[in-house]
């Protein structure tokens, strides 16, 4: 998985994981469209969590998310909080290949 100002850029087949860290004292609910994944660790301590599509990063906390890049296009990533998008908690990820 590769970083470019506009979002995550991934290879489709790929397993992909996304750490999330939250340095507020809000949480934030982060959904990713397209896609559904599984919470994988919390504050570094793996699990087997649900599969969603949006997950709650509490204040002060860690969150790591992996699935499947089986959706080859742009999709919105973003905090489900209305406001904090145009504050830039909105990303797009992307797949290889794909303009």
């Amino acid at each position: 998985m590769g970083n470019h100002p506009s979002g995550l850029t991934v290879r489709e087949g790929e397993r992909v994981h996304i750490a999330m860290q939250n340095h507020t004292a809000m949480a934030h609910p982060m959904h990713l469209h397209g896609h559904h994944f599984q919470v994988v660790a919390i504050n570094g301590a793996p699990l087997a969590g649900a599969v969603r599509d949006t997950v709650q990063i509490p204040p002060m906390a860690e969150v790591t998310v992996a699935f499947d890049a089986d959706g080859p296009g742009k999709w919105a990533f973003h905090c489900h909080h209305l406001y904090h998008m145009p504050a830039g908690m909105m990303a797009v990820l992307g797949y290889e290949g794909v303009s």
